[in-house]
């Protein structure tokens, strides 16, 4: 099951190489695209060895709210199951530590969106791990 639409494009090895041998730019872009997702990888996966849960659902709603520009409301683009799935828990867990979070009025929860109380806080949840 894809998360969202999605389209495939396929391109002739050969022809492949030659567009990006004539085409430097094209190359630049897909280095400089290469090494953003790389870096993504990396902080994930630094993220699922070395912080608790709470701290990297903490993380997440932070990137989620730098991605959609918005440090009062995000929406879940995946589902409770797909999240834990993402930070390496349990659906059980992640509507625990949402509570939790709700709580401590770091967020409020309401389906799919969260409304951030307090980015401070959760940035140090998201640092500290504790909850």
């Amino acid at each position: 099951m894809a998360i969202e639409d999605s389209s495939i494009l396929f391109l002739p090895r050969d022809k492949f190489v030659n567009l990006i041998t004539t085409t430097p730019a094209l190359s630049m872009n897909m280095l400089a695209d290469l090494s953003k997702r790389l870096r993504a990888f990396t902080i994930q996966i630094e993220n699922l060895s070395l912080k608790e849960v709470p701290a990297r659902l903490a993380a997440y709603i932070l990137t989620l709210a730098a991605e959609q520009k918005n440090d009062k409301k995000v929406t879940l683009p995946i589902s409770k199951t797909q999240l834990s799935n993402l930070i390496g828990t349990t659906p059980e867990t992640i509507s625990r530590i949402f509570k939790k979070m709700a709580d401590a009025q770091l967020i409020d929860v309401k389906t799919k969106n969260i409304f951030i109380s307090d980015m401070e806080g959760l940035s140090e949840l998201s640092d500290s791990g504790r909850l």
